[in-house]
Order: C-alpha cells, then structure tokens, then sequence
C-alpha cells in the first residue's frame, strides 16, 4: 500500500513538472473562429496563455489589444497543437471570455444606480 501511494506520487509530481516544462495549455476555441474549427485544443509553449483558455480572452486580459488580436493568436497556436479534443462550452465558459467585454452600458452598473 505504502508502494503504491509513492509510486502514485511521484507520477502527479512528473506530470505536474512535464507541464511545466513544456508549458502544456488547454486553450478552447468556440464555434465561429477564424481559422480553426471549435475544438479544445492541448498546445506546448503557450506562454502568454493561461492553464484553461481561449484566444478571446487573452486578448482581453492586454492592456492594449489590436484588432486582429484573436486572429493572430489562433494563427500562433495553429502550429504548436499537439492534441485536438472536442469542443467543450463548460471550459469555454470556465475563461470567462464574456466577463471581458464591456456589454452594459453606464447608465445600467451598479454603481451608477446607488447614487442616483
């Protein structure tokens, strides 16, 4: 038992590690995208990118994205694909694509309607 649970151990701990070198990614591209069908695709040397992603928003998380951004990003992963699995809208949904676009105008936050 005592094998068995080191042995168990030692293999997260090489994945954990091989993930890390390789700089694995899981990045979800949706239904519509530009180049590439929808799938969920496991990419190596995604840097820039985070552990469960979508190109839609790492270009929301820039300071100043450019207004081929997604493009651009679906082109660099096009050739670093090591694994296409099916699409999955729960880890779509997981990046948050929408919580980065501005969709409520001023007048409907919040804050605006406290203080009138």
């Amino acid at each position: 038992m005592k094998l068995l649970l080191q042995i168990s151990t030692a293999i997260i701990v090489v994945l954990i590690f091989a993930v890390w070198l390789a700089s694995l990614r899981l990045v979800v591209l949706p239904p519509g995208s530009f180049k590439l069908r929808a799938m969920t695709a496991l990419v190596y040397q995604g840097h820039g990118y985070r552990l469960i992603d979508s190109p839609l928003a790492m270009c929301g998380r820039q300071v100043y994205p450019t207004d081929d951004c997604e493009q651009v990003a679906m082109n660099h992963l096009a050739n670093r694909v090591l694994l296409r699995l099916p699409y999955s809208q729960w880890l779509y949904d997981f990046t948050e694509p929408s919580a980065l676009r501005p969709t409520a105008s001023v007048e409907d936050t919040p804050l605006r309607n406290s203080v009138q």
